[in-house]
């Protein structure tokens, strides 16, 4: 996942370890934090793999000298194939998701599209899993007071779900009919 963010980053120019550190907190959000000491140990393995180069720039007033991050072609290679690759049922799918419809630019629309029904296909099977359980939970009823709220959060799951839906349909749409996608600043940054 982290590979494919720092490829992500480096397509648009070179960067230094610590813009790409700042960059993947702000992508990943408050809660879920990368430590120098995963960042660093995985840039210098994407750089045994040949995915990145390292260069090093004298640091102005005699601090220690930054390192500079620049793509290869076969990082070229390896991020499309990153994003090309299916979307794993697990904890971190809407994470990387994310990460990938964050770098949407760099692909043709026939794989955005690809991305977008990967994540609808995953949705759906949680929606279908959800509705089984609340089918389940209301034919019981042992014990009424526990169930209620159960049956809340699951009803709360189902909601997300088909909210989920209907966006991915509609940006499913959206790309498929070539528009652009809407500008955030306009409609006091709601999409849509």
């Amino acid at each position: 996942m982290y590979e494919l963010f720092v490829l992500g980053q480096l397509m648009s120019g070179d960067k230094h370890g610590y813009l790409l550190q700042e960059r993947l907190k702000h992508t990943v959000g408050p809660i879920r934090q990368i430590s120098s000491g995963t960042l660093y140990p995985l840039l210098s393995r994407m750089a045994e793999n040949g995915w990145i180069t390292l260069r090093l720039e004298e640091e102005q007033q005699g601090g220690r000298p930054r390192k500079i991050y620049s793509i290869t072609d076969a990082g070229r290679e390896r991020f499309h194939v990153l994003i090309l690759s299916p979307l794993e049922h697990n904890l971190d799918t809407e994470l990387i998701f994310h990460l990938k419809m964050a770098l949407f630019r760099y692909v043709p629309k026939d794989i955005q599209i690809a991305c977008l029904e990967q994540y609808m296909e995953y949705v759906r099977y949680n929606l279908k899993y959800v509705n089984s359980l609340l089918q389940m939970f209301s034919k019981k009823h042992n014990d009424e007071h526990i169930l209620i709220y159960v049956m809340r959060m699951l009803e709360h799951r189902k909601h997300v779900a088909l909210a989920d839906i209907a966006w991915l349909t509609e940006e499913i749409e959206r790309i498929k009919s070539g528009g652009d996608p809407p500008d955030p600043q306009e409609n006091g940054g709601k999409s849509r």
